[in-house]
């Protein structure tokens, strides 16, 4: 199968970036003036009136920093082949795990927990966008939770609350768009860890990058490392699987501010997900977070050296 051939414009990092992970094959790269003539990655760098003359009619993949600039610039040379291709938006830094992502999670944690004898608790399980898990879990006993009565919910009550509710420990605790509107996220997640039997798993997703909603209770937003830190080992927790998905593009409006107009924004995921095993039971009660460390809630990991 043939690849498709494109010329980039512009050769700074992202444009390298680019280059190193895309499948499409870079013919020629149009860059600025001090670079005409020269080679990047063993193809000729051009200016535009080079592409007219010899490359007119291939796509152009636009990988800069401020597209606009270079978008306004083709058009007004009459060049409307263009695109900004997804891949300048993501840098294949953030962790993507596809057993969790927001297309597969459901099918995941139904194949492992759908058992008899097994106890499913779901935390925001109102029926709100049409979602009826419970419909899933043919053979587990299932429980819907909720903050307010509803479709598809047996017990109303506060997370941040939740072991109030329970005298039965749960195989696996689970929730959807929930996390970002629960005040205290960090109390709510010790109230889950305290109500799953050990081996039991939690699973959560909730958003990383999304448009403001239900206001005026939607309070964080989480990467994936976010949601890790929030069901720690300190707690009993280990991480199984994390990770985001759903890229979105994106880039400051003309309201930002001057320097920042116009510019791209790598790395933004819609959803964010966590699936973490109770391995060891603590007493909660007794640890609590200003107990932790940094080291204990970062699992090994520091903030970038400078």
């Amino acid at each position: 199968m043939k690849r498709e051939k494109v010329v980039l414009f512009g050769a700074g990092r992202i444009g390298k970036r680019v280059y190193d992970t895309s499948s499409v094959e870079i013919v020629a790269v149009i860059d600025n003036n001090a670079n005409i003539g020269k080679t990047f990655y063993g193809v000729p760098v051009i200016n535009i009136d080079e592409y007219i003359k010899s490359y007119n009619g291939t796509k152009i993949w636009i990988t800069v920093s401020k597209p606009d600039v270079i978008e306004q610039l083709l058009r007004e040379k009459g060049i409307l082949n263009y695109i900004v291709p997804s891949e300048v938006y993501e840098t294949g830094t953030v962790r993507y795990d596809k057993d969790i992502s927001h297309e597969n999670w459901v099918k995941y944690i139904v194949d492992m927990f759908d058992k008899r004898g097994a106890r499913v608790l779901e935390i925001g399980s109102r029926v709100v966008t049409g979602t009826r898990n419970r419909e899933l879990f043919n053979h587990a006993d299932y429980i819907g939770f909720d903050y307010y009565e509803g479709e598809n919910v047996d017990i109303v009550g506060d997370v941040h609350k939740l072991s109030s509710y329970f005298t039965e420990k749960f195989d696996l605790i689970f929730s959807s768009a929930v996390l970002e509107h629960l005040a205290m996220p960090w109390i709510a997640s010790r109230e889950i860890i305290k109500c799953l039997k050990t081996g039991g798993c939690i699973f959560a997703e909730t958003h990383y990058s999304f448009s403001s909603h239900e206001r005026p209770w939607h309070f964080f937003q989480f990467s994936e490392n976010a949601l890790n830190v929030l069901f720690p080992e300190a707690f009993g927790i280990k991480c199984l699987k994390k990770g985001c998905s759903n890229l979105i593009e994106g880039k400051f409006s003309d309201r930002a501010s001057k320097y920042l107009q116009g510019k791209i924004v790598e790395d933004l995921y819609c959803h964010s997900e966590f699936l973490g095993r109770k391995v060891e039971e603590k007493n909660l009660d007794l640890i609590k977070w200003e107990d932790l460390s940094l080291q204990d809630i970062a699992g090994g990991t520091e903030y970038p050296k400078p």
